[in-house]
């Protein structure tokens, strides 16, 4: 049970006991100093349970405790003469029924009754069934106690239920969004390690060849390696840029959409294409992490192919929010393949939108050429705080 609402649940608890206790010693017309000192004895029992030795009521003393005050009460009923002393009962029953099954509970609370109508016939000196007035009346009460208290139990037993399976889902989320940036990591560091590194092999290759070419006076053949070298280093600088780019973390006053425009002038300065874009000024500003990444991942794949594979020179950007999904559509005016065959890259793309429950389309644009790049991806926010841009 939950530390706060079992302080608060006891703290009532001791509260109607007393208010109990002071309602029965005014009302009972057989006040005397011992039923005084039974009263407070009961009092005392239920702090030094509560609050002293901190009993646990679903465990063996907790019962044994019960059972104590059970009797106590049963003692105080018959003296009293009068009904307030029931009320001790009825908590009882409660606070059973709370920590035990159901089975036990129903036995407490016909030892509960029948306790009530041993009582009512010593004081009476009649037959507890020669008044069955007396009888119904408390049949209903006491088991009106034991159905609320079981009801309760139930109610609580499912907030608790219900705590503990969001906690669980939120770890899984948790864990499922780590996992999607380590996958990427390690991704982007395969592709420095072939992609650069291959490249850096090449340029130190062309590199020697030059220095042999000069050494044979082949000026011109030295130049154009020299020519190469300079292209593919540039080109595998890039490369380590960007990489390194995405994996860097903690960047303060990091921004998803600027990312993206950074991303189309970097590809306008470096390429000499032209691109138009437009991006919704609605926007959500808390996507998810995965989302971010499909989007950051399809434009820039897309804007490589286009420009490698299809010689485009124009561009056509739109990313747009509506109220259940986000629309991203890249067209460019290339040579259209006769037959798109996914790569890597693609094939990548795809599986990104797929994780996020997106949809890709890609098709082409038979009358004016070019390819067209359709995602549909519905809107998720981000469940836990970034810790790093997109990777």
């Amino acid at each position: 049970m939950d530390a706060t609402f079992d302080k608060r649940i006891t703290f009532i608890l001791i509260l109607t006991v007393i208010g109990a206790t002071l309602l029965l010693l005014f009302h009972t017309t057989e006040f005397s100093v011992g039923l005084c000192l039974l009263s407070c004895a009961y009092i005392a029992i239920v702090v030094l349970r509560d609050y002293i030795l901190k009993i646990h009521l679903h465990q063996m003393a907790g019962v044994l405790f019960l059972c104590l005050q059970l009797v106590l009460a049963f003692i105080i009923s018959v003296l009293s003469e009068d009904f307030f002393a029931q009320i001790y009962i009825l908590i009882l029953i409660g606070e059973f029924t709370f920590y035990h099954s159901r089975n036990h509970s129903i036995i407490f609370t016909i030892i509960s009754f029948a306790s009530s109508i041993l009582g009512l016939w010593i004081y009476r000196q009649s037959h507890p069934f020669e008044e069955i007035y007396n009888l119904l009346p408390r049949v209903i009460e006491y088991f009106a106690i034991f159905g609320i208290s079981y009801l309760a139990k139930i109610a609580f037993q499912q907030k608790n239920q219900l705590a503990r399976d969001n906690e669980q889902l939120r770890i899984a989320s948790t864990q499922l969004e780590q996992k999607a940036k380590l996958q990427e990591r390690t991704r982007i560091s395969r592709e420095i390690h072939d992609s650069v590194g291959h490249a850096l092999t090449s340029a130190l290759a062309g590199l020697q060849t030059a220095s042999y070419a000069i050494g044979k006076n082949q000026h011109a053949v030295a130049l154009d390696m020299i020519d190469r070298t300079k292209e593919s280093i540039l080109s595998s600088l890039d490369d380590v840029r960007t990489s390194v780019h995405l994996l860097r973390e903690n960047v303060p006053g990091y921004q998803f959409i600027p990312e993206l425009i950074g991303l189309i002038n970097e590809t306008i300065k470096q390429t000499n294409v032209e691109i138009t874009y437009g991006i919704d000024k609605e926007m959500p500003t808390d996507l998810s992490p995965m989302i971010e990444i499909a989007i950051y991942r399809a434009l820039q794949e897309g804007l490589t192919n286009g420009i490698r594979h299809g010689a485009s020179t124009y561009f056509q950007f739109s990313l747009t929010h509506h109220t259940e999904y986000i629309r991203f559509i890249l067209s460019d005016n290339g040579t259209a393949p006769a037959q798109i065959v996914p790569g890597f890259g693609l094939t990548a793309m795809k599986e990104r939108v797929e994780d996020v429950n997106g949809e890709l389309r890609i098709s082409s644009l038979d009358a004016a050429g070019g390819v067209k790049l359709e995602i549909t991806i519905p809107i998720q926010t981000k469940t836990i705080e970034r810790s790093e841009p997109i990777v």
